[in-house]
């Protein structure tokens, strides 16, 4: 099971303020403190629930400097487990 990361609210409140990039989510980009960005990451209700490119959420709350909704296009869900595991059932 994936760990879902929780966006510092500051983030969050502005978050809940932008648009949605599809039904329930958005992508966004994180900033660390450490200066590493993410471009496309996926959030819903605050939290991270994906990072392109990375199985496991690479980083915690605490390593959070700034959150940014851009709408990089990127179906996360066509990548996810779930959906390769609901496609293998159907083939």
């Amino acid at each position: 099971m994936k760990r879902l990361v929780p966006i510092p609210s500051d983030f969050a409140d502005r978050l809940k303020e932008a648009k949605e990039t599809g039904l329930g989510y958005q992508v966004v980009s994180v900033e660390l403190k450490n200066g590493e960005s993410f471009d496309q990451v996926a959030t819903s209700e605050g939290y991270v629930i994906e990072v392109r490119g990375y199985n496991e959420i690479p980083f915690s709350a605490e390593d959070v400097a700034d959150v940014r909704v851009n709408h990089k296009h990127w179906n996360f869900r066509e990548s996810s487990d779930a959906h390769r595991k609901a496609k293998a059932a159907t083939n």
